[in-house]
């Protein structure tokens, strides 16, 4: 049959997408976006370490207590600002998952590079790192297991090497 709609949760996520307009004079969400870029930049970039990772992340968790409070004038209609306040949960969100799985994984592969991890481990070949909400809401960071790959992609694989 038809999907029913929750009525409460339509009605809180639209309250909740518009707050930023209750707070007119509050911190703008182009700065708040603006220091996220930086922070990843800076502390998640291309080589990588876990004590610049473990600073983003306590950064991240700043960041999203300033989002919270981000403020916005003028109309709904064509409001790149407004569309920032509303981007900044998710940009959040993302920032985290990676710098978290990039903490979970301490060796250098791929166009990453762990400064404090250089060398590439065959360990971390037979995983994939998952991050995903815990029963708390909070984000975990878990390995699994990659099947085994099939005997005939190997053999293409060979043959190609």
């Amino acid at each position: 049959g038809m999907p029913t709609i929750d009525e409460r949760a339509a009605d809180a996520a639209v309250r909740g997408a518009l707050e930023p307009f209750a707070r007119d004079g509050a911190e703008g969400p182009y700065q708040v976006q603006h220091d996220l870029q930086e922070t990843m930049q800076d502390l998640v970039g291309i080589v990588r370490r876990e004590d610049e990772m473990l600073r983003a992340l306590e950064a991240i968790g700043t960041l999203k207590a300033r989002a919270a409070r981000v403020g916005v004038s003028g109309h709904r209609e064509y409001n790149p600002g407004w569309h920032t306040a509303l981007d900044l949960p998710n940009l959040l969100t993302v920032s985290e998952a990676i710098t978290r799985a990039a903490l979970e994984r301490r060796e250098s592969r791929g166009g990453h590079f762990r400064d404090d991890h250089p060398e590439k481990s065959p360990e971390y070949a037979a995983f994939n790192i998952v991050v995903k909400r815990g029963d708390d809401g909070e984000m975990r960071v878990e390995r699994r297991s990659i099947p085994p790959m099939p005997e005939e992609l190997k053999a293409i694989v060979k043959e190609m090497g």
